[in-house]
């Protein structure tokens, strides 16, 4: 079955076809909106159908005949997604071109960078159910919905266009760096364990350090790095990274601490021989951003099967793309991106934390933070509000230490506090579907706006806008209908007599 897409118009040839196809009384009885007319729908058509620029409402076909009409409205969550449904032709039902049409139709919204799917379904609706459930739609939950003067149960299904992973939970990583090393080995690794306690005692779920060796990083003669020379760090990069190396036998001993406070431990690997020594002690591995196109740490991390969290600091759309590619190719799975400004401390104007969110949808994979800027909380916090699920912030006991990690980490009172915020962003980020809280509920029917009768009203009165009726809170009152119908009463008749304060209910007019 060769099925053809139409976009629908915003003409009346269209809108009267979709209109009939809506009349027939299958198709009628589990709509949620009921409409008189094609007039009475037209405003309709315009308003629902053509909200999605890059998701048109289409008309689809099958031999040149139109079967089947599937239409696109927002849906409120976190992921790029739309409300779906669908309206097949009383001629073409029974004969499976529902679910094919919903295939077809879900590869179309991938296409265009859609997540999810969603469908509300009322749960006498057997046939409908039956075939979104055939396309790989699921039930998520059901609801009530006021549909117009109307409650109705609603079953709200939903199709994961791209593997989704929900996040209840931001991974906070305290970078260590170099903020371990004070010159000598038992000094050094007093330092690493005083590190590894205080990011526990912050409330951190991993501390990272790194494993490098300069002959392995720069190539000879690499010369003086001028950032490092604007700190007061004048030698040659290869000396400085000789001084900052962390020993190989190192990494046990504070991969052996982690273990003893309970806290994840990781190190970033900055070549083969420092991946090998690395990977027997880590669950997860980190590749630093300069190392982004580093075939070698791609291919390693991919045939560890563990996650990898990879740094995108000074890196190009191509230099991701590549990267990710490479990864999977080698047989790589879990991975996460971090948003990082390669400067340090990155300015605020340098930090691009929108970028989260772009590379989440267009590479689609989880994406998170890797934060060199001085202030200790705005960027973490601002990054998990934009659905970052990976936050890495440089941290030390006392930025006046010597060292070049040191100056832009914050200390561990800092760290503390910022992993508290971060909590608290979780709990207030919700659902991401817009609706009703349990927590609302009492002011939504205390001093939410109804019709409401202002004074007592004998059977057969006229309602007169302001004079016996008006659009006010209820309070205790019983909730009268949503002011939208004041339009619609006003002039009417009582068909009931009504107390003062009472709500005006659908069947309170004639």
């Amino acid at each position: 079955m060769e099925i053809r897409l139409e976009c629908l118009l915003k003409n009346r040839e269209h809108c009267n076809l979709l209109f009939s196809w809506r009349q027939d009384p299958e198709a009628k009885s589990m709509s949620l909106h009921q409409y008189k007319n094609s007039d009475e729908f037209w405003p309709k058509f315009l308003l629902r159908y053509f909200l999605l620029k890059d998701l048109p409402s289409l008309f689809l076909s099958v031999d040149g005949t139109r079967v089947a009409f599937v239409g696109f409205e927002p849906q409120a969550d976190v992921r790029k997604s739309a409300l779906i449904s669908i309206v097949v032709a009383q001629e073409s039902r029974g004969k499976g071109i529902g679910t094919e049409v919903l295939n077809v139709v879900s590869e179309f919204a991938t296409q265009q960078g859609y997540e999810a799917l969603y469908a509300e379904i009322k749960p006498e609706n057997k046939a409908s159910r039956r075939i979104f459930e055939k396309a790989g739609y699921h039930l998520q939950r059901s609801t009530k919905k006021t549909v117009d003067t109307r409650e109705i149960a609603l079953d709200l299904f939903v199709k994961e266009l791209r593997p989704h992973k929900a996040v209840n939970r931001v991974f906070i990583i305290a970078e260590a760096g170099s903020n371990w090393r004070l010159g000598s080995a038992e000094r050094d690794l007093k330092m690493a364990k005083t590190l590894v306690e205080c990011a526990k005692e912050a409330g951190c779920d991993a501390i990272k350090f790194q494993t490098y060796r300069a002959k392995t990083v720069y190539a000879p003669d690499a010369g003086k790095s001028d950032y490092l020379s604007d700190s007061g760090f004048v030698e040659d990069i290869h000396a400085i990274f000789e001084d900052l190396s962390m020993p190989y036998e190192m990494i046990g001993k504070i991969a052996a601490l982690c273990k003893e406070v309970g806290i994840e431990f990781m190190s970033s690997a900055f070549s083969k021989q420092d991946f090998l020594a690395i990977d027997p002690y880590v669950k997860r591995h980190k590749i630093a951003s300069y190392e982004i196109s580093h075939i070698r740490l791609l291919e390693l991390a991919a045939k560890s099967k563990k996650p990898l969290i990879l740094s995108t600091g000074a890196s190009t759309p191509d230099d991701i793309a590549f990267a990710i590619s490479y990864f999977q190719s080698m047989g790589g799975g879990d991975l996460t991106l971090l948003q990082c400004s390669a400067q340090y401390p990155a300015s605020p104007k340098a930090m691009n934390l929108r970028t989260i969110a772009w590379m989440k949808s267009h590479y689609g994979v989880d994406c998170g933070l890797s934060d060199h800027s001085q202030d200790p909380f705005c960027a973490p916090i601002a990054a998990a509000a934009l659905g970052a699920t990976v936050i890495e912030k440089h941290f030390t006991i006392d930025r006046r230490l010597i060292g070049p990690d040191h100056a832009f980490a914050i200390e561990p009172d800092e760290l503390k506090i910022l992993v508290g915020h971060i909590r608290t962003v979780e709990a207030m980020l919700g659902s991401g579907i817009k609706e009703i809280a349990p927590e609302e509920e009492e002011l939504f029917c205390f001093a939410r706006r109804r019709i409401q009768a202002l004074k007592a009203i004998q059977k057969g009165e006229r309602f007169v806008e302001d004079e016996n009726v008006a659009i006010l809170r209820p309070g205790k009152q019983k909730p009268g209908v949503h002011p939208k119908f004041m339009d619609e009463l006003s002039g009417k008749s009582a068909t009931r007599p009504l107390k003062p304060g009472e709500g005006l209910q659908p069947t309170d007019w004639t």
